[in-house]
């Protein structure tokens, strides 16, 4: 069965979410789809502002941007995370996201960034990054289900049991924000 239409531009839009700019060639190499199809997805999102073309470059264009800005694993999440997040930065010195599952893939929803070498990986919508270590806690709906951690980066030679009661303290500031 062949592809439909909307899995073709959506593994177009994951491909350059994940690579950034790329040519009309080799997002079709990269996606495996023939170049005419790609060239005809990328008119048609290019028209909608989910793609932008910089000469002869294609990279995600400011309509994903809005979209994406909408989105929460759930209903004020977000909002009530930040305060948080930034006082365990500040306490602990360390970079801290709300990181949430969703399918495949561990997803940075909110960051609260110290470390510069943190700025690119953990940035909001990231797919958390294999191999970083971390010291989380969970973040429990009204309903007591888990929906995400906070998360602590772990610097080299820190003890997590150190940062453990602060980011615990934080999750729960969420997770109590979020029963209110």
């Amino acid at each position: 069965m062949g592809r439909s239409v909307l899995e073709g531009a959506f593994s177009l839009l994951d491909k350059l979410m994940d690579e950034g700019e790329l040519g009309l060639t080799q997002l079709a190499d990269r996606c495996e789809m023939p170049k005419t199809t790609v060239h005809r997805l990328l008119d048609q999102m290019e028209v909608l502002g989910a793609v932008e073309n910089v000469r002869g470059r294609y990279r995600i264009g400011a309509q994903m941007f809005r979209f994406g800005q909408a989105w929460e694993p759930a209903p004020g999440i977000l909002r009530v995370a930040r305060q948080p997040l930034r006082a365990l930065s500040v306490t602990i010195r360390t970079s801290t996201i709300l990181a949430v599952p969703r399918r495949d893939r561990v997803l940075v929803a909110a960051a609260s960034i110290v470390r510069a070498e943190d700025v690119v990986r953990l940035r909001p919508g990231a797919t958390v990054p294999a191999g970083m270590e971390f010291v989380s806690a969970p973040v429990r709906t009204p309903s007591s289900s888990v929906i995400g951690t906070v998360s602590a980066v772990l610097d080299n030679g820190r003890s997590a049991t150190a940062l453990r009661e602060a980011v615990g303290h934080a999750a729960r500031a969420i997770s109590t924000a979020l029963a209110s």
